[in-house]
C-alpha cells in the first residue's frame, strides 16, 4: 500500500517529505511550519503539496524565538521605571558600506552593549541610511551611574566618529508606558 504523501510529481511541486528533506529536517517539523503559517501548503486529496520556490526560500530559523501569537502589552511595575533613549544621527557622506562593516565588527565582538540595557536597537533612519536611530532601552533599576553611562556613549561615538556625524545628534530618553 503507498503512503499518502508518496504521489506522482506534480511539477513545481513537492510532498512534505521531499520538503523535510530539501530542508533537512522532519517530516512533523514542516507540518508545524505549515500550521503557524510560515510555510505556504495546499492540500490535493488527503496529502500536502508545498511549492518548491516557498521551500527554496524558505527560512528555516527566523531572528529570536517562534511565537504563536503577539506579546501582551505591559506597564511596567510599580518597584522599576523603563527608560528608552533614542538618538538619531547622520551618516558621513558615502559610508553606508562602512558603517555596516563597522557594526558587523561590534556585533561579533560584543562591543558597546551598554550596561543595564535590556533592550539595544540600531536602525536606518531612511530608505538610503543617510540617518542613524539608536534605540536603547533600560530599567532604571540597572541602569549605570551618570559617569559609566557617559562612557559607553563616547566609546560607541568615538568607533564609529569616522562614519557618522556626532555634531547632529539629537538624543532623548523618554519613560515607557506600556511595552510588550
Amino acid at each position: 500500500m503507498a503512503d499518502i504523501n508518496d504521489f506522482p510529481d506534480v511539477p513545481g511541486y513537492v510532498s512534505i517529505k521531499q520538503a523535510a528533506a530539501m530542508l533537512g529536517i522532519t517530516d512533523k517539523r514542516v507540518y508545524r511550519y505549515i500550521d503557524i503559517g510560515r510555510l505556504p501548503a495546499y492540500k490535493s486529496g488527503g496529502a500536502f503539496l508545498l511549492s518548491v520556490e516557498d521551500v527554496k526560500q524558505f527560512k528555516l530559523h527566523p531572528p529570536g524565538r517562534t511565537r504563536t501569537g503577539p506579546p501582551l502589552w505591559r506597564v511596567p511595575n510599580m518597584r522599576s521605571t523603563i527608560l528608552a533613549t533614542d538618538i538619531y544621527v547622520q551618516l558621513r557622506p558615502g559610508q553606508q558600506e562602512r558603517l555596516v562593516e563597522k557594526l558587523k565588527a561590534i556585533q561579533i565582538a560584543d562591543r558597546h552593549t551598554f550596561s543595564g540595557t535590556i533592550a539595544r536597537y540600531v536602525v536606518k533612519g531612511d530608505p538610503e541610511l543617510i540617518t542613524v536611530h539608536f534605540f536603547l532601552v533600560w530599567k532604571d533599576v540597572e541602569m549605570p551611574l551618570e559617569v559609566i553611562h557617559h562612557r559607553d556613549f563616547v566609546a560607541l561615538q568615538e568607533e564609529l566618529a569616522d562614519v557618522l556625524d556626532w555634531e547632529t545628534a539629537q538624543y532623548k530618553t523618554n519613560e515607557v508606558i506600556i511595552h510588550t
